[in-house]
């Protein structure tokens, strides 16, 4: 106990974590063993290295073959070739996550396939600018994702947001072609936003002083803009210069800083979002279904992003913004585990639904068996204590 107690957030929840599964796997083992000779105990145990030693390789196999399929991305010469690749990377991440139900490594290999696709978009783009004689984007620049491709929650590549920043230079419109030519060719591979944010539009692209107008007069009107704001916390590099998209994400979260009383409305309208359960007690449902996004996913989201934001925690992707939540102490390791049980419940469900063409967004509470109900509950019921606590804190009422 002492030494779980000691220990650093994310290791006393690995720790911990990892405990109860050995304990629960030698109780299993042992409740075997204790009907076996002492020649079949043994040959158990054999078995057993075997099958994780077997694993294991299964697993350093698929990495391999998932790493040479990225670095055949950074190979292509053309959209055709990109394709079959990014074929291939769906496929092995589906496949994985069919074997081993992970949610954290399915949004892992998803997002690596996203970055390396759409870096490798970007330099094929670059290099038909320069065979066309068109200049070339000149200084600095970064493509950066936002929104769950920002969180490196990537999944369906349909529904992936960018924008651009560029470094002040006379040569800026030399973005505008690259920006279109860039965002055309990730359409003809599938990558693209249903908002339309986007650096092929104007809106979504600019130097760093742009960017800074552009927020300011955003924000200036009120709260409601402020929200998109919020949204921007969720920034990540995908391409171009690390220390330009890190100017761009220190911009974003000193506008935050600033505009803290904006940020305390928008905080009681995140905390208000609504809950998944009506006013029986029982799951909301619309003609049968349950809105997984709306009363699950969403709130998760946006409350631990909100949270993230008023504390100054820098990380983007929901599980680890829970961690960084518990080291600096505004949660404490029951709620954190209960948050990161729920994340993992939420996504497995839409995830499934995804992958077998279902749509991830609706699932039917009639299907689920007995535990899978229990957990979808206890997640919601999760996402309803962090609620109480985003309304006390972040307001400022506790």
């Amino acid at each position: 106990m002492a030494l779980l107690l000691g220990a650093r957030g994310e290791d006393l929840l690995t720790r911990r974590g990892t405990a109860e599964f050995v304990e629960q796997v030698r109780q299993e083992l042992y409740g075997r063993m204790a009907h076996l000779s002492a020649g079949e105990e043994e040959q158990l145990l054999l078995r057993v290295r075997d099958a994780l030693e077997e694993d294991l390789a299964a697993e350093q196999q698929g990495r391999e073959e998932f790493s040479r399929a990225l670095d055949e991305a950074d190979q292509a010469e053309d959209v055709q070739a990109l394709v079959l690749v990014q074929d291939r990377l769906h496929v092995m991440a589906a496949d994985h996550f069919r074997r081993r139900g992970s949610v954290t490594a399915y949004h892992l290999l998803r997002t690596a396939a996203l970055d390396r696709v759409t870096a490798a978009a970007l330099r094929i783009a670059a290099n038909q600018m320069a065979v066309g004689g068109v200049g070339l984007p000149a200084g600095r620049w970064c493509w950066m994702a936002v929104g769950s491709a920002g969180r490196g929650e990537a999944t369906r590549f349909d529904a992936c947001d960018f924008l651009l920043v560029h470094e002040e230079s006379e040569a800026g419109s030399s973005f505008v072609g690259f920006s279109g030519r860039a965002a055309a060719l990730l359409e003809r591979l599938g990558i693209g936003s249903r908002t339309g944010i986007t650096p092929a539009s104007s809106s979504w692209r600019g130097s760093l002083a742009e960017w800074r107008q552009r927020i300011a007069a955003r924000v200036a009107g009120g709260g409601g803009d402020l929200e998109g704001l919020v949204r921007l916390a969720d920034l990540r590099l995908v391409a171009g210069d690390p220390s330009l998209a890190a100017d761009m994400v220190n911009l974003v979260r000193a506008m935050l800083s600033f505009h803290t009383d904006p940020l305390r409305e928008i905080a009681r309208r995140t905390a208000m979002m609504p809950s998944g359960f009506d006013f029986f007690g029982r799951l909301r449902v619309e003609r049968g279904m349950f809105n997984l996004a709306l009363y699950g996913i969403g709130p998760l989201v946006a409350n631990v992003r909100l949270m993230t934001v008023r504390h100054d925690i820098p990380e983007t992707g929901t599980t680890e913004r829970i961690r960084g939540l518990l080291y600096q102490g505004r949660i404490d390791v029951d709620l954190a585990e209960r948050l990161l049980r729920a994340w993992h419940c939420f996504c497995r469900h839409a995830l499934e639904r995804e992958i077998a063409g279902e749509g991830g967004v609706f699932i039917d509470p009639d299907g689920l068996g007995s535990d899978e109900m229990y957990e979808l509950h206890s997640g919601l019921e999760a996402v309803g204590s962090l609620q109480k606590i985003v309304y006390s804190s972040v307001t400022g009422q506790g």
